[in-house]
């Protein structure tokens, strides 16, 4: 899932919670499981950005490391950590039926989105 939402410039839950839904687990379920999956897809992503613009790439950005941006890092991470247990509470308090259908016009969007870049790439 981290391999395809990439390209894509998604988080790999977009992609991971139809593939938990297609297993039978309800919306709540496979949004939650994604997420727990999304914390070792970002470790790992992080990482490997780091290592890979640093050794491979030479990438010498101020407050970078390889490709990961060190201010973005120290903002996004703590915020991400403390709001993720409001969305949570957020999605559990939502019909499912509702949280189901908005999730499937967010992939619809990214879909859309990515299939015009594809078309615009040069």
């Amino acid at each position: 899932m981290g391999f395809m939402s990439v390209p894509l410039g998604i988080g790999a839950g977009s992609l991971g919670v139809p593939f938990i839904k297609v297993l039978g687990y309800s919306i709540n379920i496979a949004i939650g499981t994604s997420a727990t999956i999304g914390i070792v897809n970002a470790v790992c992503g992080a990482v490997s950005m780091a290592i890979s613009g640093t050794f491979f790439s030479n990438v010498q950005v101020p407050f970078s490391i390889g490709f990961v941006n060190l201010p973005g890092f120290i903002i996004f991470v703590p915020v991400t950590m403390l709001l993720a247990p409001l969305g949570a509470k957020i999605v559990h308090s939502i019909d499912k039926e509702v949280i189901s259908k908005m999730f499937g016009i967010f992939l619809l969007l990214i879909s859309v989105r990515s299939f015009v870049e594809y078309l615009n790439f040069n």
